[in-house]
């Protein structure tokens, strides 16, 4: 099947996650090497702890600007196809144009919603998602779901992050600013959000439940490339949709307060190589 003729499918569940994601989608495509170049170690950790072979299709959950898309595409050619799915339409045209600029023929792009599409039955011999499940209404059923479109047998490998104060990019950049705005809120326990799955406890109870078993957690620490220099790290980190939302509360001589000690703090991680810190998550490995 050609990737043009994949169907569009979006359906009601995670409703304000999609109205996230279409508005906050376009960021993303405009930061997608900086995003890459952040969050490309621990694509690459999940890959190989996916043992993905040539031949196989797999599918990709949430899966933005496709990256990981084409890097899977890569790993089960020939004969094989990466399938990246996502609700997120401004990152999946980026990741359709990314595929077709350097004419990979193994991967397709899908607009839907992985919680409840109807995938065929045991479709996939792996899901693999790179910071992409965290964001479930329904993890539980997001899982089942997905649990069925592998089968028996199924592989899964995800990457998860863990506390916000885990990782250093998170705790030296956003501490710095929490220290004269107090930290912003992410919400209770659990709540969808890139901390979901913080507690290791509650990612492992969620997938045996969703009838995956042979679970593995383990930690990995990657290094992570937040920009040129410390100005392009501030650029960035203000335009985040939460930091502005954070920031937009807080009196101005107090934000100002909050960007120089952003701007002290990410000073000794500059190099030759850029602004360079570390994150923190949880890779998971299970089988149907």
């Amino acid at each position: 099947m050609d990737r043009a003729s994949v169907p569009a499918v979006v359906t009601p569940a995670n409703t304000e996650q999609r109205e996230r994601w279409a508005h906050e989608g376009k960021f993303w495509v405009l930061e997608a090497e900086r995003f890459d170049a952040m969050n490309g170690q621990f694509g690459l950790a999940m890959l190989e702890a996916a043992g993905l072979r040539s031949g196989e299709r797999v599918l990709d959950v949430g899966c933005g600007n496709g990256q990981t898309t084409l890097q899977a595409g890569e790993r089960v050619a020939p004969g094989g196809v990466a399938v990246g799915v996502d609700i997120a339409a401004p990152m999946l045209a980026h990741a359709r144009t990314r595929a077709q600029r350097a004419g990979v023929d193994s991967v397709q792009f899908l607009e839907a919603d992985a919680q409840t599409h109807a995938f065929e039955p045991g479709e996939f011999g792996a899901v693999i998602s790179r910071f992409g499940t965290m964001f479930f209404e329904d993890p539980v059923a997001a899982f089942t779901n997905l649990g069925r479109a592998v089968g028996s047998g199924g592989r899964l490998a995800i990457v998860c992050w863990q506390d916000v104060l885990n990782s250093e990019w998170t705790a030296v950049i956003g501490g710095a600013a929490a220290a004269h705005l107090g930290f912003p809120d992410f919400g209770p326990p659990g709540a969808p959000g890139p901390y979901a799955f913080a507690d290791r406890d509650r990612l492992e109870r969620t997938v045996t439940s969703a009838g995956f078993g042979d679970v593995t957690i383990e930690a990995i620490t990657k290094p992570m490339r937040m920009g040129d220099d410390v100005e392009d790290v501030i650029r960035f980190f203000t335009s985040l949709d939460l930091v502005r939302e954070w920031f937009a509360s807080k009196p101005e001589d107090k934000v100002a307060q909050a960007i120089d000690a952003v701007r002290e703090a990410a000073a000794p991680y500059a190099g030759p190589h850029g602004v360079v810190m570390t994150g923190t998550a949880w890779l998971l490995t299970a089988r149907r």
